[in-house]
């Protein structure tokens, strides 16, 4: 009797077809897993630290870092993020840049305010009226979904009478990825911490703000003509509307990224501002010559921040080592709101 091969397909494929499915089941569980690892968490007295694959994500300072040499030091400065990284460990952020002392990586502050008859400089730390610092860490966390912290700062006056008008609460989350890009939020919730109500004034800048690298200064920068030996590197802006830093200037857009180079090579950072924010779509100050923007909603009025009025709001960053087109970044602004 005669047995073709064909008899026996039936009893063997089928098995040999489920085992293939369970070994794919379990890479895609054990890939899922090992993207989770990749990220950590550091903490020490001075920074929290999240990292992905041994990179720097982004760093949270508890306390300020040493000013500079040249640098005055009423500009030192805690409750702010830098390093931040790309995936090849580009830093995308500046700290105590020397044209502008006080813009510190990713950072919050308001510049006109009004307290109990008394003006209140936030952000311009040579004026001496005010401050933001970290006042404390809430919690760290570590799950397979994503890594990071919660922290609160505090908005306080720096004359006398010295008061603390301003809680800030900040949770930083930072989410695995492929490897070809960073990618974390910022939640924020301002609240008052006495009966007396914080007006922000009507300003043209204040609020969320990015300072990126010297080296992305413009040519036309005072502070690069007065080093006209250091080197800048290629960078523009782009924003949701698809206007450029001069044209984008304080349109209320959902998102602004800057393309440039850092030792020669592409790296690029987008900053995507929530849907459900005040104000949404928030206007946004692009400056003309610096690497430095914010999510300003005091451009559009008044508002005050109170004990029932408290300010909330979310950001999320994309770092990535080329040049990342409007069309991705729409597509990631979509998806995160819609979850």
């Amino acid at each position: 009797m005669q047995i073709s091969s064909s008899s026996f397909a039936p009893h063997w494929r089928v098995p040999r077809l489920r085992l293939c499915l369970v070994l794919f089941s379990v890479f895609a569980y054990t890939s899922t897993l090992a993207w989770a690892q990749t990220l950590r968490l550091v903490e020490t007295e001075k920074t929290i630290v999240v990292e992905q694959s041994g990179v720097i994500v982004l760093a949270y300072n508890k306390v300020s870092p040493e000013v500079p040499e040249g640098i005055d030091p009423i500009h030192e400065r805690s409750g702010f993020l830098h390093p931040v990284s790309s995936p090849q460990a580009k830093v995308v952020t500046a700290m105590f840049p020397f044209d502008h002392a006080h813009q510190h990586g990713i950072f919050s502050a308001w510049v006109n305010t009004t307290y109990d008859g008394r003006d209140v400089d936030f952000w311009n730390l040579a004026g001496g009226t005010g401050r933001v610092l970290h006042d404390l860490v809430v919690r760290t966390f570590e799950t397979a979904d994503a890594t990071g912290f919660e922290v609160d700062l505090v908005h306080r006056t720096q004359t006398k009478p010295i008061v603390d008008i301003l809680h800030e609460r900040w949770k930083v989350t930072a989410y695995p990825t492929d490897g070809s890009y960073h990618c974390f939020d910022i939640q924020t919730e301002q609240t008052a911490v006495t009966e007396k109500p914080l007006t922000i004034n009507k300003y043209h800048y204040g609020g969320f703000a990015f300072r990126g690298p010297i080296s992305w200064l413009t040519a036309k920068d005072s502070g690069a003509r007065k080093n006209a030996g250091m080197k800048l590197e290629q960078n523009e802006f782009l924003t949701s509307l698809g206007s450029d830093r001069l044209n984008g200037n304080h349109e209320h857009v959902n998102w602004v990224s800057i393309n440039g180079s850092l030792e020669d090579k592409p790296v690029s950072i987008a900053v995507l501002s929530h849907a459900n924010n005040f104000r949404a779509p928030q206007s946004a100050r692009l400056h003309p010559s610096k690497p430095y923007f914010c999510f300003a909603p005091c451009v559009d009025g008044e508002f005050v921040i109170d004990r029932d009025h408290p300010l909330t709001g979310q950001y999320r960053f994309l770092i990535a080592d080329r040049k990342i087109d409007a069309e991705w970044i729409d597509k990631k602004w979509s998806e995160w709101c819609s979850e």
